[in-house]
């Protein structure tokens, strides 16, 4: 499944799947979940965060529409990998990661890369569910609106470059998540550990080529 000391999201706020999403481990410093597929509320276990904002643009994730469509056959994470952002003043850290896996009922393809800077780490991970329903139910809840504030953290949906997201900030480490959905087939997931504002995450994010991502489809 992946590689190196990734540390999975929370599945609540950012990320089910327990033989294919694969989120990290332990080491919370300078790792990212394997598998961010699964954002973590405080009112959930373990995952990474994905949600969308208000009518910002027409935008929305339509589970409903992404359950209805035929599976598909998930592209190479090699391309994939074209599409992971500029990260000036970012130095990777490690080989650029990737993962295919292909069944009869079932395909995903992601790939992604750890980058440091100072002490802050951020992992960027882009990921094809190929429109497999069951990868995309950990993401219903953030349908619409979504707000889940508290001692801990904060969950909220919200939109980058018109494409719904939510994006996680945890109160007492610093730690920040930020998924957002470009197309019916691809969650983009950047998680940073050692800043305490999201803004890194959101500008990463935000200088993706989320259309070009989405015109795969």
């Amino acid at each position: 499944m992946g590689t190196g000391n990734y540390r999975r999201l929370r599945v609540s706020p950012v990320l089910g799947l327990a033989g294919i999403l694969f989120l990290l481990g332990c080491n919370r410093q300078g790792s990212v979940p394997m598998s961010l597929d699964t954002i973590r509320s405080s009112a959930d276990s373990f995952g990474v965060n994905p949600p969308p904002l208000p009518p910002d643009t027409a935008r929305t994730v339509d589970t409903g529409a992404q359950a209805m469509l035929p599976i598909a056959r998930a592209l190479d994470p090699a391309q994939l990998a074209t599409f992971l952002p500029p990260m000036p003043g970012w130095t990777p850290d490690g080989q650029l990661q990737k993962e295919l896996s292909v069944r009869d009922t079932t395909n995903l393809s992601r790939t992604w890369q750890l980058y440091t800077q100072d002490s802050k780490t951020v992992t960027v991970q882009i990921n094809d569910f190929a429109y497999v329903p069951s990868l995309y139910a950990p993401y219903a809840k953030y349908k619409g609106t979504y707000l889940e504030d508290n001692n801990n953290e904060r969950v909220e949906t919200t939109t980058i470059n018109g494409y719904p997201a939510v994006q996680t900030m945890e109160k007492q480490s610093p730690h920040s998540e930020i998924v957002v959905f470009p197309g019916k087939r691809f969650v983009v997931v950047i998680v940073e550990d050692g800043a305490n504002d999201i803004n890194d995450v959101r500008r990463i994010a935000a200088s993706m080529n989320l259309k070009g991502l989405e015109a795969l489809q």
